[in-house]
């Protein structure tokens, strides 16, 4: 079978990542990678093309890179603080996630980190100091110290909330439409 060379346009699963050239057989490349526009013919030209475009995606990387870095140095042994609800037994109502940490991070530092970077080994379900290692890029790890703190008791103006709209959304007459009685009084009398 005759093989031809392809440059990648799109991540192709199995294959490579874009910019990638790749030999491949000419009935994979003319009956699927050039229809659906995810590679192109290696000529010269688009080799060269190529490359350009490696040197481009090595730009973007250390611009990602020094990115990274400047994060790290803002986030590096902070400490961030969470409430979270506790019971009657001392246990948390539920548990901290790498999420949560995220949206702490954004709230307390204004840093922006995906919460997938975040590395979270075990449940966090009790209050306590946790240490918490963050990838930020490959080879630049960073760590954040997580204080879990029990919620301050909520004021007596919640409980109160909670009661008022009850009390609004119930009409003042349902105890009398609900009564025998009342729907008896309601019915026309035929003369």
């Amino acid at each position: 079978m005759p093989s031809v060379q392809v440059v990648l346009l799109e991540d192709v699963r199995d294959l490579g990542q874009i910019g990638d050239v790749k030999s491949v057989t000419a009935g994979y490349a003319r009956n699927y990678l050039l229809p659906q526009k995810l590679a192109v013919p290696a000529t010269e030209k688009r080799m060269a093309d190529s490359q350009f475009h490696a040197a481009l995606e090595e730009r973007r990387e250390a611009t990602a890179r020094v990115e990274a870095e400047r994060i790290g140095a803002l986030v590096h042994g902070t400490t961030l603080t969470l409430q979270a609800l506790v019971g009657d037994q001392g246990r948390m109502h539920g548990q901290i996630t790498n999420q949560d940490v995220s949206q702490a991070l954004k709230e307390q530092l204004t840093v922006d980190i995906d919460r997938h970077l975040i590395q979270i080994d075990s449940p966090i379900r009790s209050l306590g100091r946790y240490l918490l290692p963050i990838k930020l890029a490959s080879g630049l790890n960073v760590s954040v110290t997580l204080e879990v703190v029990e919620q301050e008791p909520a004021d007596d103006t919640e409980p109160a909330d909670d009661t008022e709209p009850a009390d609004d959304t119930e009409p003042a007459d349902s105890e009398d439409t609900d009564s025998p009685e009342a729907s008896v009084e309601e019915k026309p009398i035929s003369a």
